[in-house]
């Protein structure tokens, strides 16, 4: 708790496929993916990082869980439409 503000530290990610890994169609909307050991998401408009170590709002932390889900169901998605013949 930093004045009065609920602070989480982002210690580190795991599972986080590298932006090299994931198709352009996921990474030009909401995503979340990982560059040099940085976590990279984005809301679809605006890219953000966090680093190991970086101290994160309550309200951040949020909203970053929220695009982890959004991105989780949108690379679903793109594998499915991927892998269904046409």
């Amino acid at each position: 708790m930093k004045n009065e503000a609920i602070l989480y530290l982002f210690e580190g990610f795991e599972n986080v496929k590298s932006r090299c890994e994931l198709p352009c169609e996921y990474l030009s909307g909401p995503h979340f993916a990982a560059w040099d050991g940085v976590l990279l998401y984005s809301d679809g408009i605006n890219l953000f990082s966090l680093a190991p170590g970086s101290e994160v709002s309550e309200k951040g932390y949020r909203k970053l869980m929220h695009l982890v889900e959004r991105g989780k169901e949108r690379l679903k998605e793109i594998k499915l439409r991927a892998a269904t013949p046409t």
